[in-house]
Parts: structure tokens; sequence; C-alpha cells
């Protein structure tokens, strides 16, 4: 009989040697069937090991399914269903996933394999990668963050660690609605519910006021990761192209009528991509629309609270007086991405039935960062990190437009002016969508962006990419406009 060579010199655990030795003797069938092992006495003394090794490692043979082990009896061999024996090198498992997956999740998964709209971050200058909306781990208030962290965990006991309600903490609920009042929404603490980032929060509201096969309105373009969302829900999108001012509310209309969408997706403030604010009669006219309807609106306010520039418009939802605006809000945008805490604020008996799906879905967001995050914005910490977000990224704006009238062909393109936020998009007016040979021409100028063609649920009619400015500063800002200047002069020179 063969048998296992120990390797005193190896950092390899012995046991674990005579595991995988003895596993590939059965699986290249060298040692067959029902062959009897010696006893673990016996391998101990012909290995020249302790007994108790070979019994641990006869122990974790017998748990994979190599080993029959009865009392009284010989241990023996046993060839699992996945060892040995048929096809040799077969990696791929019997069954059908495909096939066996539902309709919305294979739509997901080819969204899911062909969805790069941000490219990985690599430090300036190799490339500047300007595709990517997260934050500048830069400006983290990593400190203040520590010690509410640690002061949950100290005055909790262990509270802290355990299951969050439903809902959320209503102490942090209680402070999401006080903030809310200083934008104008009157919304008490039973009127919001904690989500795991507002990402959650939109599936939850589709989960909800959809069902498969209904029409959901939206802007063209929008938000990225709402159309594969939508793919999984089974529902159709009908865009609604976006102007300067925003959405274009003459066709909204004609949609409602047409095509009785069963809600609104919509993001007034600094709208992603395109990083327009709609103007407050804008946003009276489209909620007088929807309450004419009875048309539910979702409104998206991601980065409400980074308004640099101009008059401050109400939230849709500051006007609410029907109830029919469904409010999405997250600290992913202006705090820290990674807390992954959103919130949704609604009629109390929407909130209910959101809790109600969120409760048999995933339980609860982290109790341990509700209470941490809540103790940061009660000490002042949110209050006094707003502030210096406002002054770094004013600056970052301004020079990112200043860049941009600088170094892009005028001639050629034009972009947006946005009133806060990280986001411009730039439109190449006239000009077919010729991703692939943009994107090659950005390659060799060492820059990156964000291709148009993610943010629409059908195809875009021109050249168009979103602008992110919220992972660099001022002079990365600038050295990646000049280099998208020279590829977008490049590109439109070439015809």
């Amino acid at each position: 009989m063969v048998l296992p060579c120990v390797d005193r010199s190896s950092h390899e655990p012995i046991y674990m040697q005579i595991v995988r030795q003895l596993r590939r003797l059965i699986e290249d069938e060298t040692l067959s069937e029902g062959e009897p092992l010696p006893s673990s006495r016996g391998m101990a003394e012909r290995l020249g090991v302790n007994r108790s090794t070979v019994y641990r490692a006869y122990q974790e043979l017998w748990a994979l399914g190599y080993l029959e082990s009865r009392p009284g009896s010989y241990t023996t061999v046993r060839c699992p269903p996945s060892a040995g024996g048929g096809d040799g090198g077969r990696t791929a498992g019997v069954l059908e996933w495909d096939r066996m997956t539902s309709p919305g999740g294979r739509d997901i998964h080819r969204s899911y394999l062909a969805y790069t709209p941000e490219a990985p971050f690599d430090n300036p200058p190799e490339p500047v990668n300007l595709s990517q909306l997260d934050l500048d781990p830069r400006v983290f208030p990593v400190t203040e963050l520590r010690r509410a962290c640690d002061r949950a965990l100290g005055s909790t006991g262990g509270r802290a660690l355990q299951y969050a309600a439903a809902q959320g903490d209503p102490d942090l609920r209680s402070f999401i609605a006080e903030r809310a009042r200083t934008h104008g929404m009157e919304v008490r603490p039973e009127e919001v519910l904690i989500t795991n980032g507002s990402q959650q929060a939109i599936d939850l509201v589709l989960r909800v006021l959809t069902e498969a096969g209904q029409t959901v309105a939206l802007e063209a373009p929008t938000y990225a990761a709402v159309i594969p969302l939508m793919q999984l829900h089974q529902l159709r999108a009908a865009g609604v192209p976006m102007r300067r001012d925003g959405l274009d509310l003459d066709d909204l209309e004609r949609i409602i009528v047409e095509r009785s969408p069963a809600l609104l997706y919509t993001i007034p403030n600094f709208q992603n991509p395109t990083g327009i604010t709609t103007s407050q009669e804008h946003r009276e006219n489209l909620l007088t629309l929807c309450e004419r309807f009875r048309l539910p609106l979702v409104e998206d306010g991601f980065e409400e609270e980074m308004k640099y520039f101009g008059k401050v418009a109400q939230p849709i939802k500051a006007m609410d007086s029907d109830k029919v605006v469904v409010y999405l809000g997250t600290f992913s945008k202006v705090l820290f991405p990674g807390l992954r805490i959103g919130f949704v604020m609604a009629d109390a008996e929407c909130i209910e039935r959101l809790t109600a799906v969120k409760r048999f879905t995933d339980l609860s967001a982290s109790n341990l960062i509700q209470i941490a995050l809540n103790d940061f914005c009660r000490r002042g910490c949110y209050e006094r990190h707003i502030r210096r977000m406002h002054r770094v990224f004013r600056k970052r704006m301004l020079a990112a437009l200043a860049a941009a009238k600088e170094h892009f062909p005028t001639q050629h393109v034009s972009w947006t002016e946005p009133a806060g936020g990280y986001l411009i998009w730039v439109s190449v007016p006239g000009r077919k969508v010729d991703d692939a040979r943009f994107e090659e021409v950005c390659r060799r100028h060492r820059v990156v962006v964000s291709p148009g063609r993610y943010y629409y649920a059908e195809s875009p009619a021109e050249q168009q990419f979103r602008i992110s400015i919220s992972m660099l500063d001022e002079d990365e800002i600038r050295e990646g406009f000049a280099r998208l200047g020279a590829a977008l002069h490049e590109f439109c020179d070439a015809g």
C-alpha cells in the first residue's frame, strides 16, 4: 500500500500533509473504493508520528467524505461523487444556472458583466480618474468617527452589538427628522426608515410600489445603477429627456397619459449624471403634475447638503402636503460611503410597508454604526464636516469649471455648470456615439471618464460622458482636465 510521506521541514502541519496526500491518492484512484486503511495507531507507527496526528487527519478526511468509518471495523476508502471517476478535470457543476435563474436575475447578471461606468481608482497621475463618484478619503473625519464608535461600545454595553430595530435606531431617526426640518421638510421619526445605503432604499421602493411588467418614469439620462434594478424587477423604463432646467414636464405628462407609470424617479439636486439642479418653479410644477395624476414621486436627495452656489431650492418633499413624495437620502455622498447608511422619508403607512419588506430581507442595518453615527451627529461633528466639505468642494468645482473653459474645445462640446455636488456632464452635440474610439483616445492621454451609455435605459443620441471631481484635489483636477481637453480636441478634430 502506498503511504503518505511526511516532510518535517515543511511549514504545512503534518496532519494536513497526510490529508492532502491521501486525498490525491483517492482522487487518482491509487487507493480504490472500499480499500481498508491502517488503524490510526498503525499509520502513526509507520509514519513515525503521534497517533493523535493521524486521528485528526482521518477525522478531516471523514468530514470531507473520503473515508468510511464504523465502530469495530476498519477505516475504508470512500470516493465522494466530486472526486475521481468520470470526466477528470471538469470544473462546471451539473446545474444549468442560467436556465434556473429568474428572468430578472438573468437580465441583471448580463448587466453586471458589462457594467463598468466607473474605472477602479488609481492614484494620479497615471491615469487621472474622472469617472468615480466616491469620496476623497483625505476629507474623512476619521478620528471623530472612531471616538463615536468607542463611545457607542462603551456607553451601551452589548446593546450596540445586538440586532437593530427593522425601522432603524429611534435616536438616529429622530436626528434625521430634525435635520430634514432645516430643509423645510416636516417629518416625524415614525416617517423615517433607515436603510443600508440609498441603493437599498430604491430597491425597497421598487419592491413595494411596482410589479413586473409595469412602467417607471425616470430621467434620461439618470442614475446608472437604477437601470439594472429595474431589470431585476422586470420593469419597463420610460425615459423623460433632461433639459437645461430639468426633466421635460410636457413629455412626462404625455408618458403619464399614455403609459400609466407606477412611479416617477427623479433627482432634482445636482442630478446624477448631469449635475443639473431644478428651479423652485420646476419643482412646484412637477409636484402639481404628480398630485393631479396621483403618481408617487420618488425624490432622490443623495447630495442634498452639497449646495455651493446660488439660491437654495426647497426639496420637493418640503411642499408635499398630499404625501405623494417618497424622499431618499444618504450619508454616503457627504460623509463616509462605507457606512452604508441611507434613509427613506415618506407617509407613515408607506414606511410601514417598506419596513415590512426590509424586516424579512436583511433584518436591519448595523446597530453599532447607527448608534455611533447618531453620537457623531448629535455632537455637531456632522455639521462641522458639511461646512468643511462646502469650503473644499466649492474650490474644487470652481477649479474644474475654469479648467473646462481653458482646455475644452468650446466650438465642439458643451457642459453643465453645477450649483453643487461633484458631477459635470459633457456632450458633443451632433456627434454620433463612438465610445470605443473616444475611450481609446482618452487612454492615450491618460485620463478616464464615465461613458454616457450607462446612464440611459436606451442608447443615447450623441456622444456624452460624466466627469466626477469627488476623489481629486484642485491640482489633480487641473491636470485631469488638461489631459481630457487634449483628448477632446483630438477626438473632435478627427471628425
